[in-house]
């Protein structure tokens, strides 16, 4: 049986301590993870990390380091976030817990990456617009922000509790979907196209657009039927250039 965890990877975006870069590869090496993605981080490689990540040297220094999420990203085929806030389009996240077996089951055929913010702010909105989900870490009201690290063990720890406790998965199998640099060229696609035809402009159609990735997005696309939505973009795109009236070939079948 394919093993989940060689296809999750914890991806830190824009972590400003040094030391809870460390303490985040100690943390995924303890629960059975190894891949360890940094997006703009400070130092990873300073004595803090090395103190911090103390039996796990090994998985700080093979951290990939990237200048841009889309970047670290571009082999992943599914992305959540964490996140303790309420984000237009998404609705409440999901309570970490039930998501799991989804995640390892996903992991199992796919690359899958979990993204944590930096530590003052957590991800940003345009951060956001790359998840197909969003979780968060149940915790009391009165102090809902956690530690990234600890965040970070307490996702990893959830992941193998699972896993050993042989959780069934609930999500449907067998589908190979379509990675982060194929969704974006997509979105890209999709925005020149409304764009030309006047249905998005201003901030109105940036809120169409977010919109738009939140319903792809819980799609799951596959390349089949990326393709399909690609190839409806590109015609209706040269019939526009070209001003090619529209073609019923059978009116009475239609009718």
């Amino acid at each position: 049986m394919p093993d989940p965890f060689k296809n999750i990877q914890i991806v830190l975006v824009r972590p400003t301590r040094p030391g809870n870069i460390g303490a985040a590869a100690r943390a995924i090496k303890n629960m059975g993870l190894s891949r360890l993605v940094l997006v703009q981080p400070a130092d990873p490689l300073c004595s803090d990390s090395y103190t911090m990540a103390y039996g796990a040297h090994d998985v700080l220094e093979k951290a990939k380091v990237f200048k841009t999420l889309p970047r670290a990203l571009a082999r992943c085929r599914y992305v959540i976030g964490t996140t303790a806030r309420t984000h237009k389009g998404y609705g409440k996240p999901t309570p970490l817990m039930t998501v799991i077996p989804d995640i390892l089951t996903r992991a199992k055929r796919q690359r899958v990456a979990i993204l944590f913010g930096p530590e003052s702010s957590g991800l940003a909105n345009d951060e956001i617009a790359l998840c197909q989900s969003l979780v968060t870490i149940p915790t009391g009201r009165t102090h809902t922000s956690l530690n990234l690290a600890q965040a970070v063990m307490v996702v990893a720890y959830e992941m193998t509790r699972t896993a050993v406790s042989n959780a069934k998965p609930v999500s449907p199998a067998g589908r190979k979907t379509v990675d982060t640099d194929q969704r974006e060229r997509f979105y890209q696609e999709m925005k020149d196209l409304l764009t030309l035809i006047g249905f998005i402009k201003g901030t109105q159609g940036t809120h169409i657009l977010a919109d738009l990735r939140r319903i792809f997005g819980r799609a799951d696309l596959d390349g089949r039927e990326l393709r399909i939505l690609r190839g409806i973009i590109r015609q209706v795109r040269w019939a526009l250039i070209h001003k090619q009236p529209v073609c019923i070939s059978n009116a009475k079948a239609i009718r």
